[in-house]
């Protein structure tokens, strides 16, 4: 069962200190007095829903820990995975298409601040709070525009390549000059967010496997030896590599791919 926990960051000095929401300044909305109304932790085990309807959609979700999917369903069962919110990751609700049902899906075991920014509270909001949060939601915007473009435009060796892309610079670690990557999702997962099904996933796994541009050590896990030849087989750039390049950069240096032989 998931478990609803009050704010114990204390004052805002403290909060900024140990929560990674507060990075976000989104914490600096809230009124102590009346914080339990509006901010609750929420504990997520893997498969654990959040229903989307118009009870939430002036709430803000910021992942703390653990891999959230944005989900839509039609009304026979077929689940497009919209989004994926990764720690640090802030977003608000999207409706559901007409016809379809929304809800958000912990793809492993997850902690989410949830703040509820109803009319009432924010009145409250000064210009420097209210520019904080729609630079989080226009981001959010930003990287769902990019996904509709993969699902309508791109093939599918380039959707895997551009996915495989996207999981490096946002989760990826350095590992002996390379990036090694740990998939919080299964092949169903993977297919249900690319518009594609779990034996084609596998199968150009296998491809770009054959080509160097990715080690699998297991079926959740894989290196990246040279994130620049990588690249190259997307035919747009990952909305968050921008951001994430100088990390990656900083973490690790490609190496090339002749060491791997």
């Amino acid at each position: 069962m998931s478990g609803l926990h009050e704010c114990t960051c204390g004052d805002a000095q403290s909060r900024t200190a140990s929560c990674i929401a507060c990075r976000y300044r989104l914490c600096a909305l809230l009124d102590n007095d009346d914080r339990s109304d509006i901010q609750r932790f929420r504990t997520l085990e893997r498969g654990e829903r959040i229903g989307l309807d118009a009870a939430n959609h002036s709430h803000v979700w910021i992942v703390i820990s653990g891999t959230l999917a944005l989900c839509s369903a039609l009304s026979d069962g077929r689940r497009q995975i919209i989004g994926l919110e990764m720690a640090g990751d802030a977003f608000c609700s999207l409706p559901a298409a007409t016809g379809a049902a929304g809800w958000l899906e912990a793809l492993c075991d997850c902690r989410v601040c949830e703040i509820d920014l109803s009319a009432a509270q924010a009145s409250r909001v000064d210009p420097s709070q209210l520019e904080a949060l729609l630079t989080q939601v226009h981001g959010h915007l930003g990287s769902l525009a990019q996904h509709v473009v993969t699902l309508g435009r791109l093939d599918s060796t380039e959707r895997i390549c551009l996915f495989l892309t996207d999981m490096a610079h946002r989760c990826g670690l350095g590992e002996n000059g390379r990036l090694r990557v740990s998939l919080m999702m299964s092949r169903e997962d993977i297919a249900d967010y690319l518009g594609l099904n779990p034996e084609t996933v596998s199968r150009l796994f296998g491809r770009v496997k054959k080509a160097g541009l990715v080690i699998f050590l297991s079926p959740t896990e894989y290196l990246v030896p040279d994130m620049a030849a990588l690249q190259r087989r997307c035919p747009i750039e990952p909305f968050t590599a921008a951001a994430a390049r100088t990390r990656a950069a900083a973490r690790c240096g490609p190496a090339p791919l002749e060491e791997l032989a």
